[in-house]
């Protein structure tokens, strides 16, 4: 079961859970127990005074890596004044850091106390089961080995062995104390764990298993790592390929997260406050989408559901949510022994994500790991020689790109600031600057404190005017002013008067491509995509005051018909006419709608530093398009784009291609060749069967 933990970003009274577990820490680390591992988590917070911690000690060995018995302490740290105390489990006896306590050296046997006394009454009432008291014992030894170890039992050792660890070793207890390989210890662990030998375990005791485990991963290195498990309709695991795969994904994750400390340091910490100024909007929208979608599968009103319908009700909601957010949505939300999913603080979960995201985005800022990721997404997506795709094509790259953390609000403004020529094809190389000069910005925790800063003045300083102007009124104030304001309430009203809202803007699109498009008038209102971007370019749209922003990503989020090419149009028209009206209220985007994305934008980011490590191209392919290539200019690829769209695969309904990269992305040479990786088993030039796929 997977244990309540408060976030190691929450801030508690102005100290943050992290600085809470750190303190702990140090303390521990005077307490000299070095036969013991230990894992210390912030469990719940008080009053918004007390930080209330766990550490649980226990002893793995390489014969009994799941522990039978462990050790926990309570620690109680007061924010207020700063004070650190702590209880043994089940005692009563609190001790104060700094004051009385324990003597030096007795912490050890206190907590071999504890677990010698647990031992003793789990042998009084003898609950193992028959499975443990075959699973637990330690394996014998072959009787060569017992034969060579009493012969070297006479002789001297010069490694300082005693005799009684020699008898030991002889009689197959002896524990070397050499540490497994993570491989072979997470075997082990998940073996033993899986008592009736399904090869299958619940979510919750896949992820508990992981967080007891100390492999030096944070909290959301471990939910990232949970996300590459396939996760059947039951709710349950199949552990052996996931486990097998696990010790390259760990790996990854250390280096990222190594990196990803060493460049940030000293960020500032972002709330929910901060959250609720620029996301609030856009949250209070999706969480209202989500539990509509929670409700019809939950016809019995119980505000439950299984994984897999909750997972499901996401999915139907891609307007609404990516897929890297469902997946680590899934990894965040609660749930009880029977696997049952609690949905009535879903508002709640998708601001935490936020939160997360962006203390954690070690891709996302990381310029070098975001192009190398980007690329290989767009070769999965047939990119050519000539570096032109179809921009539905790029939605496909960011939706399926699950080493980034990106909302779908976020995905869908990165689709509105790319150009595309008439018939929505953009150059690759493009598209990859602005994706690697907006995405590290939406993920700069600097820029959206300023942000959330500044918005949050903004809000204050209207509240302030308001007042003043309640305060103006009620002592009757001059004519001048009131006749002042009059006239600028009229402007504004005859400018609001004269821009379309949502419904006249959705019923007006309905209207004109049905009138102008579609002449064929079927029950499921589609037309050609080359109609329907046509259509859009006529005066009627202009009329509508959408921007050249809003219309581009109208276009980008249409979905493609993959047989006949088409687009449902009227369904799109309902789905995405709302939304660009909701996503006109958030100001979190406004720096970035501001400014200009054209190919030749100053600020767009030059990333021809990064080619030669990993080109865009592959080397056989590059090697043989070269002199193709170097005489091929901007305007003749753009000439080439409308071959393009007929020649390239288009995305089928819901836009997410299945079996996207994992979190090792795929193992790169040093010439920028992709290895066969365990997520697609791709390798250059063939096609072969995925590993792992995501979870569909």
């Amino acid at each position: 079961m997977v244990r309540e933990e408060l976030n190691q970003g929450l801030f508690v009274g102005g100290v943050k859970v992290s600085t809470a577990i750190q303190k702990v820490e140090d303390e521990l680390s005077r307490w000299k127990c070095n036969r013991y591992k230990h894992i210390t988590r912030g469990v719940s917070a008080q009053e918004n005074a007390v930080i209330h911690l766990e550490t649980t000690f226990s002893k793995p060995t390489q014969d009994k890596p799941v522990p039978v018995a462990v050790a926990r302490v309570h620690f109680h740290l007061d924010v207020v004044n700063g004070r650190l105390k702590y209880h043994f489990e089940e005692e009563s006896v609190q001790h104060e850091v700094g004051g009385r306590g324990l003597a030096p050296g007795m912490y050890e046997r206190w907590l071999d106390r504890i677990i010698g006394d647990k031992m003793q009454v789990r042998q009084l009432h003898n609950l193992a089961t028959p499975f443990e008291e075959t699973r637990l014992q330690p394996p014998p030894m072959p009787t060569a080995m017992i034969a060579e170890s009493r012969e070297d039992s006479s002789d001297e050792r010069e490694d300082g062995r005693s005799s009684r660890q020699e008898e030991e070793r002889a009689s197959g207890y002896w524990d070397p104390a050499q540490k497994l390989p993570l491989s072979e210890l997470l075997v082990n662990i998940f073996d033993a764990a899986d008592e009736d030998d399904e090869y299958e375990l619940t979510h919750k005791e896949v992820a508990d298993l992981l967080y007891a485990t100390p492999m030096g991963l944070t909290d959301w290195d471990i939910k990232l790592l949970l996300t590459t498990a396939h996760e059947l309709e039951t709710g349950r695991i199949v552990w052996k390929p996931f486990v097998e795969a696990c010790p390259e994904f760990i790996e990854a994750l250390l280096k990222r997260r190594a990196a990803f400390e060493e460049r940030t340091q000293n960020v500032p910490q972002v709330g929910f406050e901060a959250i609720e100024l620029c996301f609030g909007e856009e949250i209070d929208e999706a969480a209202r989408a989500g539990r509509e979608a929670f409700a019809a599968v939950d016809q019995a009103g119980k505000g439950k559901l299984s994984r897999h319908d909750f997972r499901s009700s996401l999915m139907h909601r891609m307007e609404r949510f990516s897929m890297q957010e469902v997946q680590l949505l899934m990894q965040i939300c609660k749930e009880d022994d029977f696997g049952q999913v609690p949905y009535d603080d879903f508002g709640g979960l998708l601001a935490q994500l936020r939160i997360d995201a962006l203390h954690n985005a070690m891709v996302e800022t990381d310029v070098d790991q975001l192009r190398k990721h980007l690329i290989i997404l767009s070769r999965q997506e047939g990119m050519g020689e000539d570096l032109i795709l179809p921009v539905w094509n790029l939605r496909n790259v960011l939706l399926s790109a699950d080493q980034l953390c990106l909302s779908r609000m976020q995905i869908h403004v990165i689709l509105s600031i790319v150009q595309t020529d008439e018939e929505g094809l953009v150059d690759f190389q493009y598209f990859l600057r602005v994706c690697c000069t907006v995405i590290p910005q939406m993920f700069d925790v600097g820029l959206f404190a300023e942000k959330a800063a500044a918005i949050a003045k903004e809000k204050a300083d209207a509240q302030a005017r308001q007042e003043l102007e309640e305060l103006q009124g009620i002592a009757s104030s001059s004519l001048a002013a009131n006749k002042k304001r009059s006239d600028e309430d009229d402007v504004e009203e005859a400018q609001q008067a004269n821009v379309p809202d949502k419904n006249d803007v959705e019923k007006a699109l309905l209207m004109h491509i049905t009138n102008h498009a579609d002449d064929k008038h079927r029950q499921q209102s589609t037309i050609d995509v080359r109609r329907f971007l046509s259509v859009l370019r006529m005066d009627p749209v202009q009329q509508l005051q959408l921007s050249d922003a809003e219309l581009r990503g109208f276009i980008a989020e249409a979905e493609l018909d993959e047989e006949r090419n088409e687009v449902a149009y009227a369904d799109h028209i309902r789905t995405w006419v709302l939304i660009l009206f909701e996503l006109r209220k958030s100001r979190i985007y406004d720096g970035i709608f501001a400014k200009d994305w054209a190919m030749d934008a100053p600020h767009l980011v030059d990333l021809s530093e990064y080619e030669e490590n990993f080109p865009l191209l592959k080397p056989l392919l590059r090697s043989s398009t070269a002199s193709v290539t170097s005489e091929t200019t901007p305007e003749r690829r753009r000439s080439r784009m409308s071959s393009k769209l007929r020649d390239t695969p288009t995305p089928g309904p819901g836009g997410v291609r299945r079996g996207a990269s994992r979190l090792s992305d795929r193992a790169i040479s040093s010439d920028g060749v992709d290895t066969p990786s365990l997520e697609t088993g791709e390798v250059a030039g063939s096609t072969t069967t995925p590993r792992r796929k995501s979870p569909s």
